[in-house]
């Protein structure tokens, strides 16, 4: 949630001065040199404060108060002048300004006049009261499952309540289908924590990093002497498993003699190690993962259709994060706390530009690039706030395939080209697609050179 302020100045260093000393982690601005120029331009939000100067290119500050009044009635102002006289403050009284502040100002002065004014005192009430409702959500999940899970989002809530449903039940194998980095192992955890199973092992296999000469030794396991090089017993899977949870991870990567072994075991529903002539039950719940589309997988001949029916009696869908923007900011304030303990650094706000940043990235690593980008934020922010220079985004969201690392005068070029693009080069509807005003996006493509 943030608070939205409408700035009108027309000196083009004080009005950037203004906005970047009141622009923090719970306040947007809006700034504008004209009423023309605010008129050419939309606001996504209802504004709750106008900062103006009296004097105007083409308008005076006091008349344009009382425009936007007509269609925001509950707006607020403070008025800020280099000339100041009585008739002007009384004037201002009576329209309803309620702060009146003489140039040259402190940027402390114009700060504790937006604090005193009372839509800004209900706004931080109303922030309160909504961040107490994330931290007992935070702490309900915590207390359900034994982990710490984030998310206010309508979709995670379904995730939620199918992850209890699920979690009641003992054998029914689990198929959870998502991007890679959006979260499918803490899925699988929340699952096993919250069910019966949660004091046996929860044993995590990463099918992406078995070589085919291992499989069956790990699968099945052996004893000693089975083999050469078998120089004591060794538990397989479900044996490591037993009584809890096996969650292999991305058994879509298993190759089909793999997929044909993994089968047998489950319709026999034991396991004999090699080596070994007792055949062993098996009592465990799986829990698989896939970032593939499993079921055409199946249709196409890829992936066993029965081993695909075995594993995915039931489904749970994660979403990825770009679909979920509004557990950004939980996730984002969860990361720098974890991050800021971990490193030692006293950090506790993220400027509003740099949230803005954040929510309109694509997130093609999801919200494990989103951990990344912020535990980088934090080692190299030299205060407590994090600003949009201490963010960096990656090309792709995998480390392990990351061929370039964007700037943030890179990243903000190639949003305005890709946003001039699907504009038709509409320099005023580009401006509305950014959610800034058009005279910001003039500055900024003649700082890209963008033509």
């Amino acid at each position: 949630m943030q608070y939205p302020i409408l700035l009108f100045e027309d000196e083009t260093d004080l009005r950037q001065e203004i906005e970047e000393s009141i622009t923090l982690d719970d306040v947007i601005v809006y700034a504008f040199e004209s009423w023309k120029d605010y008129s050419r331009n939309t606001i996504p939000e209802i504004p709750a404060l106008a900062i103006l100067d009296i004097n105007l290119l083409d308008k005076d500050g006091l008349s344009v108060f009382q425009e936007l009044k007509l269609k925001f009635p509950d707006l607020e102002g403070i008025v800020i002048t280099g000339q100041s006289s009585l008739k002007n403050a009384i004037a201002s009284l009576k329209i309803g300004i309620s702060d009146y502040i003489e140039k040259p100002f402190r940027a402390k002065t114009l700060r504790e006049a937006i604090e005193r004014q009372e839509s800004y005192k209900q706004f931080r009430v109303k922030n309160y009261v909504f961040d107490r409702l994330m931290e007992d959500s935070k702490k309900k999940f915590e207390s359900d499952w034994g982990l710490e899970f984030i998310g206010i989002s309508q979709s995670m809530k379904e995730v939620n309540t199918l992850m209890k449903r699920v979690a009641q039940t003992d054998l029914t194998s689990v198929m959870i289908i998502g991007e890679s980095g959006s979260g499918k192992e803490l899925i699988a955890r929340g699952v096993h924590s919250m069910s019966d199973r949660r004091g046996a092992p929860f044993y995590p296999v990463k099918c992406t990093s078995i070589p085919t000469e291992m499989f069956e030794k790990d699968l099945l396991g052996y004893h000693k002497g089975a083999f050469n090089g078998a120089l004591s017993n060794q538990e397989g899977w479900f044996e490591n498993a037993h009584g809890g949870t096996l969650f292999l991870d991305e058994v879509g990567d298993l190759d089909s003699e793999m997929q044909s072994k993994l089968l047998r075991v489950i319709d026999e529903g034991k396991v004999s190690p090699i080596g070994s002539t007792e055949a062993l039950d098996i009592n465990v719940r799986i829990v698989c993962t896939s970032n593939k589309n499993l079921k055409k997988m199946a249709e196409d001949g890829l992936f066993r259709e029965d081993l695909y029916h075995r594993l995915n009696k039931f489904q749970i869908n994660m979403p990825p994060l770009r679909e979920r923007n509004e557990d950004i900011p939980l996730l984002v304030s969860h990361f720098i706390k974890l991050f800021a303990e971990m490193h030692h650094k006293y950090i506790d706000n993220m400027h509003s530009k740099a949230m803005s940043l954040l929510l309109n990235h694509h997130y093609p690593g999801n919200v494990r690039e989103l951990k990344n980008i912020i535990e980088r934020a934090v080692l190299v922010c030299d205060s407590n706030v994090i600003k949009p220079q201490h963010l960096s985004f990656s090309k792709t969201g995998d480390e392990k395939n990351e061929s370039k690392v964007y700037s943030l005068e890179e990243a903000e070029k190639e949003a305005i080209i890709k946003a001039m693009k699907v504009c038709g080069h509409n320099k005023t509807r580009t401006a509305e697609k950014l959610e800034i005003t058009r005279q910001a996006l003039n500055r900024k493509l003649k700082r890209h050179g963008i033509q």
